[in-house]
């Protein structure tokens, strides 16, 4: 009865251990922030390191630049806003992705915030440090 009983004491002490506040969620967002930080193409279309994003959020553009060799009317690119944030599309199926760009909107996890992104995709012939 004593062996029982120590387990779950030693399950409840565990259990609240373990509901402490690990992780800092601040760089993923609040409930007020409406941003994308999270854009790739699948590396079934492009491996990754054939891609790389830039985030400008003041603008809200982010720009993924791909090397040359890549078939773009059915690229997969995966968007993703900050926690607690909806976006519309939904970021993930396969889209035309002939005309470079796309626009999402960012309503943020409690509503008072919106923004619209533009999502470019840009062929360059090679990386450096050229934010665009």
């Amino acid at each position: 009865m004593n062996k029982i009983i120590l387990a779950l004491f030693s399950f409840v002490i565990l259990s609240f251990m373990a509901c402490e506040n690990e992780y800092d969620t601040g760089e993923m967002g609040s409930q007020s922030d409406a941003r994308i930080i999270l854009t790739l193409i699948d590396a079934r279309d492009v491996p990754y390191e054939g891609q790389r994003s830039f985030y400008d959020h003041s603008a809200k553009v982010v720009t993924v630049q791909v090397l040359p060799g890549y078939d773009w009317t059915t690229f997969t690119v995966y968007v993703s806003p900050v926690i607690y944030a909806t976006m519309t599309p939904f970021g993930g199926t396969e889209q035309d992705w002939s005309s470079g760009s796309k626009t999402y909107t960012i309503t943020s996890g409690d509503g008072t915030t919106t923004n619209t992104y533009t999502v470019n995709i840009v062929e360059v012939t090679e990386f450096g440090n050229n934010n665009p």
